[in-house]
């Protein structure tokens, strides 16, 4: 049910098409709701919790303080609020729920970088990043000077900050 209603947060319109809130109305219980879910999603979300395990079990051990779920950058205001999915003792994590991870393109890997770009003052101290397959189990990581290279980048992490910073001031796009 939270997705449902993630879905009218990002979008902010709610839309009829696939959501199940679209039959909701004053009467309409929590449990009238949850009780709509079809077995299926459970069952994948059931799959994709057990497949989680075992990469995030090191995790699990850091302090509060090493475990960030939704960071939020000095930049995301720039960009409308971007947020990521998790940073956990220095590595960036994108979650991608595809059924067909050889369709990931060039716009996740994007999204990723930046990510680590929108982090303009180095508050988080990323020296990884990667991207966790929720229903593979799988997490690919790199680290920032692996990743920065492999897209062709030239200068440094601060250098690239501060001209992404630049850009999205003198371009209007900070909101």
């Amino acid at each position: 049910m939270a997705g449902y209603f993630e879905a009218v947060y990002r979008n902010g319109i709610f839309s009829r098409r696939r959501n199940l809130l679209a039959g909701a109305d004053a009467g309409t219980t929590l449990d009238d709701l949850t009780a709509a879910v079809p077995a299926y999603v459970l069952e994948d979300i059931s799959d994709q919790m057990a497949l989680a395990e075992r990469p995030f079990a090191p995790f699990r051990s850091l302090p509060e303080h090493k475990r960030v779920c939704g960071p939020v950058f000095a930049g995301s205001a720039d960009l409308g609020g971007a947020d990521a999915d998790f940073i956990v003792d220095g590595l960036l994590i994108d979650c991608k729920a595809t059924t067909r991870p050889h369709s990931l393109n060039r716009a996740a890997v994007q999204q990723l970088a930046g990510y680590l770009l929108l982090d303009y003052d180095d508050v988080y101290r990323m020296n990884r990043v990667g991207l966790y397959l929720s229903r593979h189990g799988a997490l690919i990581t790199w680290t920032v000077p692996d990743f920065l290279t492999s897209l062709g980048a030239t200068l440094s992490l601060p250098a690239l900050r501060q001209q992404l910073k630049e850009h999205l001031h003198r371009s209007g796009r900070r909101r």
